[in-house]
Parts: C-alpha cells; structure tokens; sequence
C-alpha cells in the first residue's frame, strides 16, 4: 500500500477533527443598518447548543480582520462586550454610535465580530485527565456588515442598483468594471454576462460575489483572454438588500 504524504496526513486528519466540531451561537441578520439618528441598535445572538454553554466577545472593526478587539478604534460602543450565553439563551448586544465625525454624505461601513469559544468539558464516558488534554477547542468567529446611514442622503438604497454603470475591458487581462453613483453601499450575490435577451441565455462570468462603496468602482475579473463580446450582451446580476434578502435577477447594459 503506497504511503501518504504528511501533508496529506495532516490536512485529513484536521478534517476529522473539524467535522466533530460546531458553531452554537448563530447572530440575527447577516448584516446590520444603523440609521444615524438611532440612539443605538440591537443585535440578537442565540446559542443554538441545546447541551453547553459558550463564552461570547463582540467588537467591531473597520475591515481590518487581523486587528484584536482590545487594538479596534471604531465610533461605535457594545453593551456587554464578553457574556455567558446558556444553552439555548440568547443574548441581545447593543450597538451606539459614539457620535464621533462621520461622513455625512454617503454610508460608512464596519463590521461586528461575534467570537464563540466552547467551555471545556468531557465527553460522555471520558475519565482521564489525558484524554481531555489531548481533546481540541475550537472558536469559531462571526463577522457581520454594519452600514451606518447618515440622515438626509440623497436617494434610497432600493434605488442604488438600478444606478449602477457597467463598462468591459476585454483582452488579456479582461475585466467587468462596475460604477456606483450613489451614497449606498451595493453588495452583490452574482454577476454574470448574459449573451443575448433569452432568461437562459449563456453566461460566462458566475458566482461573482462582491460590493461596490459609494461613489467608487469595482473591478470583476472576466475568463482570461477574452477578445470579443456580442454586441447584445448584458450584465445579469442580483444583489443583497438591507435584509439579507437575494434580489430577483437584473439586467443592464454594457
């Protein structure tokens, strides 16, 4: 029997490893509007474990992952910032803008991260201080958007797809160039080019996820030299809404 590489070794038996562990706090929403005249919001984080406790931390952050909770610096304070969450409990965490200078003229976007570690314990059956030892702990982290709203944009956000402009640069290094006027935020669940009107129509470019900030671009990358493109082409795309709600597929031109 041929012999298998350590590395395989390693990655198979972290997968075993992996597949006997669970998250058990799960966070309502998968993103969070604060509209700015709001004295705070409300996030609620439930633990779906019917059998053990977790220990729960939650900060924010302005996008950078690697920053600790004691190293972020953001406008925001979070009532409580470490709990016990019971076993089937939840726990609503509040989230205040501190008031510090925002932009006033478009959305600004942070992040809450929810970070879950499993108390120590034993198996059922387990008796030796050995065993427990060798047993792994996993946290498990959750990040989620935040998009603070000024009041008194321009606009709503149920609009800002529709205003979006789309230009395509074919080529060695092709790519699909998305321009957002507006003052929202536009988050994508797909992208793709549809060659010709027909709702089955060929796509070449899927499973694009992706969001454009306000007043900025977002280029997507096309399959390598890609030369030509039919003059009917068009941009089928369907975004993400305030609800975490999957938009129904839309068209634009190129």
């Amino acid at each position: 029997m041929p012999s298998v590489p350590l590395r395989l070794q390693v990655a198979l038996c972290l997968c075993l490893a992996v597949g006997q562990v669970q998250a058990g706090v799960v966070i309502s929403g998968t993103r969070q509007v604060y509209p700015q005249p709001r004295r705070e919001i409300t996030v609620q984080v439930t633990n779906d474990d019917r059998q053990a406790a977790r220990l729960v931390q939650v900060w924010m952050d302005d996008g950078d992952t690697r920053l600790a909770a004691e190293h972020s610096d953001v406008p925001f304070s979070i009532s409580p910032p470490v709990f016990r969450l019971d076993p089937g409990k939840s726990q609503a965490i509040r989230l205040a803008y501190t008031q510090q200078p925002l932009p006033a003229d478009k959305e600004s976007l942070f992040w809450l991260n929810v970070l879950e570690v499993p108390p120590e314990g034993q198996k059922p059956g387990v008796t030796t201080a050995e065993d427990s030892q060798n047993r792994l702990r996993f946290a498990f982290r959750i990040r989620t958007k935040v998009f603070f709203r000024p009041h008194g944009l321009a606009g709503n956000p149920q609009d800002a797809p529709g205003q979006l402009t789309w230009t395509l640069r074919t080529g060695k290094q092709a790519v699909l160039r998305v321009f957002n006027p507006s003052p929202f935020h536009v988050t994508f669940h797909e992208v793709a080019l549809a060659m010709g009107p027909q709702a089955e129509a060929a796509r070449i470019l899927t499973d694009q996820q992706g969001m454009v900030a306000p007043y900025a671009s977002l280029d997507l990358a096309l399959p390598p030299l890609m030369q030509t493109v039919p003059e009917d082409a068009q941009v089928q795309f369907q975004y993400i809404d305030d609800f975490g709600g999957f938009s129904a597929p839309q068209r634009a031109p190129l």
